[in-house]
């Protein structure tokens, strides 16, 4: 509960849920939530590499509307690649953000224009 204190204190508003045992609970408030958000304007960006939120990521692509997906690249689901062609945008968290300060030891396919051997000296 900590955790959830700390978060209100930096001014978030933690939603708790509950659901049945047999629920995926997070993914549920995270579906409906994607819902919700195609009646509003804005852009969206997701951390996630779910599968599981494509249909409604799909139904958010729309022109002006930047929606992205924040994820390690290499366990982006198929499903959401393939909303690629549509719009979808995938930001990588090491490449493209940037969120760690050493080179993580993932084994992943770097395209070429992207390779710089000296990150690997």
């Amino acid at each position: 509960m900590a955790f959830v204190q700390a978060l209100v204190a930096i001014g978030f508003r933690p939603i708790p849920l509950a659901g049945a045992p047999t629920e995926k609970v997070v993914d549920i408030g995270i579906q409906r939530t994607l819902d919700a958000l195609a009646d509003h304007p804005g852009d969206v960006l997701l951390a996630s590499h779910d599968g599981d939120f494509a249909p409604q990521l799909g139904e958010l692509l729309a022109p002006g509307r930047h929606v992205g997906v924040l994820a390690f690249r290499e366990f982006t689901s198929t499903a959401l690649q393939h909303l690629t062609d549509g719009g979808l945008e995938v930001f990588d968290l090491e490449g493209d953000v940037g969120a760690f300060n050493v080179a993580l030891p993932r084994l992943r396919i770097i395209p070429l224009a992207e390779f710089d051997p000296l990150r690997y000296l």
